[in-house]
């Protein structure tokens, strides 16, 4: 890797860098207060926020990979232009395809990032994600106990909380009425007490305080009661439902899954095998995208230094979005309804974005080079003839020059 070559990666590494954590963070941040929102509202402990976040990185990584490097390109070669360092490299014999070099080294590397995001890694992520927030409804991390209400934990077990520490799990006010199997029920009061769990969420454990026991038998003829001050009591709770396996979804499933399902003939007459199929050009043509977006990257950085565009970022970004927009919300929706071919409808729609990107590539680079040419002839040098007048520059035979040793005349009207 030579000098030009580290340079340009240099340039294009930093601004790759920072689009890549800006766009990443607005993504988490935006996602985050909704989760935060889901956590409370179902009354789950706040740590289960950090979990789903980190099983949603990958794929707002695999949406701010594009756009990052798109970004750290286009701003490159635009500093480039705009500090005249492309034109030193080009009139020095560096073509724009030997300056692409080192940007297509690093774009493979996300090419290859990009397709285990999307082929593997993301499958994964996403039904670790789904898991999780299942859990959390359905109470495998933890019952859930609104204050002020009576909440049935079971067939025969009912309980109300009066005000709840979510620190210190903590409740005052206890109500709590259970049923044996022989028909006695059991009303049990506290001033408060300490609810928890066991680990496998199977036993509901109340540590009681400043309580009193009320035993009704099954005629209701026969009334028992116990005062304490300090009572535990274990209530076995519902077998929680488990989630399901992993693979019901053509998002769960990884891309050497999609390859073996969409091979196989018996599954073909399924009706998911569209939704299957598109998934999988989708997840092909998703890091294939990358050899594209340095050349609309390029056209869309390279400007004049006297005449600089600001709207030419503009345009690369929203032809970049509006591709992708298009393939995931038109293209990938028709393919999996069946509606048309995905070699249509989405790999149509690759083929346009490479032909918009190279058109503009192709018009920017001759725009760039005409630019340099007429500045050129715009400041073509003064020379001062013999006659000590201001002349512009002439070819070299229409100079008059005097023959070898004769002296200079002095001119008549000299003083």
């Amino acid at each position: 890797m030579g000098l030009i070559d580290r340079y340009i990666l240099r340039s294009v590494s930093v601004p790759l860098i920072l689009s890549l954590c800006v766009a990443g963070m607005l993504l988490l941040l935006e996602q985050m207060l909704r989760l935060f929102d889901f956590v409370l509202a179902e009354q789950g402990p706040i740590d289960v926020v950090w979990r789903m976040l980190a099983n949603l990185l990958p794929h707002y990584l695999s949406l701010a990979l594009p756009l990052g490097g798109f970004l750290g390109i286009m701003l490159a070669f635009r500093s480039l232009s705009l500090s005249s360092e492309l034109d030193a490299l080009s009139s020095s014999g560096t073509s724009f395809g030997r300056l692409m070099r080192p940007i297509y080294v690093l774009v493979i590397g996300l090419m290859f990032l990009d397709f285990l995001l999307v082929g593997y890694i993301q499958p994964y992520a996403g039904y670790q994600y789904r898991q999780i927030k299942f859990d959390v409804t359905s109470g495998a991390l933890g019952i859930k106990i609104p204050q002020g209400e009576f909440v049935e934990i079971s067939d025969k077990a009912t309980i109300r909380l009066g005000a709840i520490n979510p620190e210190t799990k903590r409740a005052e006010d206890i109500f709590l009425e259970t049923e044996d199997d022989n028909g006695v029920r059991t009303i049990i009061t506290a001033g408060a007490g300490s609810i928890l769990t066991n680990a496998e969420v199977t036993h509901l454990l109340l540590q009681l305080e400043r309580g009193r026991q009320l035993f009704i038998g099954p005629s209701a003829k026969k009334v028992e009661t116990l005062d304490f001050a300090s009572f535990d009591i274990e209530i076995v709770l519902p077998v929680i439902e488990a989630f399901r396996a992993r693979g019901g979804d053509a998002d769960e499933t990884t891309f050497s899954e999609l390859l073996t399902f969409v091979r196989d003939p018996a599954s073909r007459n399924m009706p998911e095998w569209n939704k299957y199929n598109a998934s999988f050009h989708w997840r092909l043509i998703h890091p294939l995208t990358f050899l594209i977006m340095p050349i609309l990257a390029v056209a869309m950085g390279v400007t004049g230094r006297r005449r600089a565009s600001n709207l030419k970022p503009i345009v690369g970004i929203a032809v970049l979005i509006v591709y992708h927009e298009f393939l995931e919300e038109w293209g990938q929706v028709v393919a999996a309804k069946g509606e048309m071919s995905p070699w249509i409808s989405m790999w149509g729609l690759l083929i346009i974005f490479f032909t918009v990107s190279t058109s503009l590539y192709i018009g920017s680079i001759d725009k760039a080079r005409t630019a340099k040419v007429m500045a050129r002839r715009g400041t073509e040098p003064i020379r001062i003839s013999a006659e000590g007048a201001l002349a512009a520059e002439t070819p070299p035979q229409a100079v008059a020059h005097p023959p070898p040793n004769t002296p200079l005349q002095p001119r008549s009207d000299a003083p």
